[in-house]
């Protein structure tokens, strides 16, 4: 409305509707996927060690992917199921999303509380997962026979022993607790309750088991004396090598040992709180040996876990070149060029340094450990072959081998007597795996190549991973290929598994590969069965093949049978089931049945942590106890 110019009123005219602009969204950011996505990793507490070692300088927080958990915590590929048998009973699971327990990154280190336990768990088994995936260039799950996948199962509480182990069965990582020796309980209290769920070590010791049954599920039938010894030390390799990843553990060490990485120190030991607890008075295993490599220890030592630390040993020392290399600057640099330190303690701003140099050696080497599982055949392993396989894993991607680390390799498994079989010389070209001119294009179809590199197994394409598999076995048992792949034309071929492999060489050098595995089984007579304890006829070859389809690297191993090429390692699997059963003065009393699966029954990770009646004993000088 408006005045009249004589006073009157009269209507405002309309005016027109004009619509308003919304004023600029300055915070639209915050709507946005990105801003709302979860973090990428959670940070949660573990004990760095175990607790003989105290909880005051012995607590750390590592970070592992965050994923979405329900309580126990349960994830994608792990679940801790909080199950005591022997008290009948389900502790409360923890929830890592509650909010008290969220902001303070995890509960707090308790060995009271089986929360606290099951976070434990959970923390340490990813992290190993992830140290795996990240050596390997790919994505783990766990699968069942029919290659679907499954979820490892942790139980922190599972029973009353000392003792703790993986149950392919049932895939579980089972745990024990029991009472501490009375006695000499070390800096345990006489008589306390020992969780192996509190010790880092067990943990990823046994997830290490859990993982390598996954490469290589035929690694746990006891073929040859190798075979469990392998499975064993590879897991403490991997768990030791996870000390090198805690900051604060690595510098007290480095302080106290002024950087010289060799003198013996709770770094090198595994499962320190374990041993003390069972009356032993050490740790239950060292990554030193205490005296110069024994080449007669191989030929004589047989228990798994004294044979695996001959393997254990030679690692380390191959180890400790590589930090030497890299560590040898640096102290020129801080003692002005004349690489003598001075008495006393070393210079603060020196000691994280040499840290950083030894975690990064350690990373380096774990990291050519695991990825040397791709190299390796599907049954029957030896350490020689793990060393052709360790050397070719590490040239694929680093050929040029800057500081030795490859010869430092061989040379400490020559100096304990391991040499890889049907080699001419211990140099370096011999010693790698070879590939076969005369099977050097893979005759599948492209289509197939393209969906194991690019889609994985069942992403992007219609094909099932049995077309693929099928289409793989039809190429293993061609005319043409089969004498290449040292498969038996007349028995059956099992792909037991294929994958693809990205990974990143010198120079940012891109590798794209696909590892396929072909397992045989023969047919055995009751005679067989029975003489062999139950262990089956296999033989398998592994084919590292080139995204274009040509064959790169070839290891096999032939089926034990009565044919002239198969007679030796037939003969020689009888020979070590003998050798076995002489050790065993429990087989007189074995029942019939138990009699016909006696090796089966050895070669489980139960038997063989809870050790063989009057096993053999190294020498006391090794400095390594057993379970």
């Amino acid at each position: 409305m408006r005045r009249h110019r004589k006073g009157t009123l009269m209507q405002s005219p309309r005016q027109p509707v004009v619509e308003r602009k919304p004023a600029l969204d300055k915070f639209k950011r915050l709507k946005t996927a990105y801003m709302k996505r979860p973090p990428p990793r959670r940070p949660l507490k573990i004990l760095s060690l175990d607790p003989s070692a105290g909880l005051a300088n012995n607590r750390v927080a590592i970070d592992v992917p965050n994923e979405e958990l329900s309580p126990g915590p349960c994830g994608a590929r792990i679940r801790v199921v909080d199950w005591d048998a022997a008290n009948r009973r389900f502790y409360a699971p923890v929830d890592l999303d509650e909010d008290p327990i969220l902001m303070g990154g995890g509960l707090d280190p308790s060995e009271s509380d089986p929360r606290f336990h099951q976070q434990m768990t959970y923390a340490v088994a990813m992290r190993v997962l992830e140290n795996f995936e990240q050596a390997l260039g790919r994505q783990l799950h766990f699968l069942d026979a029919r290659h679907r996948r499954r979820v490892l199962t942790i139980v922190p509480h599972a029973f009353q022993g000392p003792n703790a182990f993986f149950d392919p069965n049932s895939e579980a990582i089972l745990f024990g607790y029991f009472r501490a020796d009375e006695v000499d309980p070390g800096p345990n209290l006489p008589g306390q309750t020992v969780f192996t769920c509190l010790s880092h070590d067990v943990i990823a010791h046994e997830t290490s088991h859990a993982i390598v049954h996954r490469l290589r599920p035929y690694f746990n039938e006891a073929t040859n004396t190798d075979v469990l010894a392998f499975h064993e030390g590879f897991a403490d390799i991997v768990a030791i090598f996870q000390h090198f990843t805690f900051p604060k553990v690595l510098e007290d060490q480095i302080r106290k040992c002024r950087g010289d990485l060799q003198q013996p120190g709770p770094l090198f030991e595994l499962a320190r709180q374990f041993g003390y607890a069972t009356g032993q008075g050490a740790a239950l295993r060292s990554a030193r040996e205490g005296h110069a490599p024994d080449p007669t220890e191989y030929r004589t030592v047989l228990e798994p876990h004294d044979r695996g630390s001959i393997l254990v040993a030679a690692v380390f020392d191959a180890f400790f070149a590589a930090y030497q290399a890299r560590s040898s600057k640096l102290i020129r640099l801080a003692t002005g060029g004349t690489g003598r330190l001075p008495e006393g303690e070393l210079r603060s701003d020196l000691v994280p340094l040499l840290a950083q140099t030894a975690s990064r050696a350690a990373e380096s080497v774990l990291r050519m450990c695991i990825r040397a599982m791709e190299y390796v055949p599907p049954v029957d392993i030896t350490f020689g072959d793990y060393l052709r396989a360790l050397v070719t894993a590490d040239y694929d991607l680093f050929p040029e081998d800057a500081i030795g680390q490859r010869a430092a390799l061989i040379e400490a498994f020559r100096a304990r007597g391991i040499y890889p079989s049907r080699v001419t010389s211990l140099a370096e070209e011999s010693v790698m795996l070879s590939g076969d001119s005369t099977a050097s294009q893979l005759t599948v179809p492209r289509e197939i190549i393209t969906t194991i590199t690019t889609n994985g197994l069942f992403g992007g394409s219609a094909m099932s991973y049995k077309h693929v598999a099928d289409a793989l076995r039809d190429y293993g048992t061609a005319e043409e290929q089969v004498a290449s792949l040292q498969l038996e034309p007349d028995l059956p071929v099992k792909v037991q598994g294929f994958h693809p492999l990205f990974r990143v060489g010198s120079g940012g050098r891109v590798r794209v590969d696909i590892v396929a595995q072909f397992v045989q089984t023969r047919p055995q007579t009751a005679h067989e069965r029975r003489q062999l304890g139950g262990l089956a006829l296999r033989g398998g070859t592994t084919v590292v093949i080139s995204e274009d389809g040509s064959i790169r690297y070839i290891t096999a191993k032939p089926v034990p049978g009565e044919a002239p090429d198969a007679v030796r390692p037939l003969d020689r699997l009888r020979a070590f089931v003998d050798e076995t059963d002489a050790r065993d003065p429990s087989c007189a009393w074995l029942s019939e049945d138990a009699f016909r699966r006696r090796m089966v029954a050895r070669s489980s990770f139960r038997a063989v942590h809870r050790g063989i009646p009057q096993r053999h004993k190294s020498s006391s000088k090794s400095g390594v106890t057993k379970p």
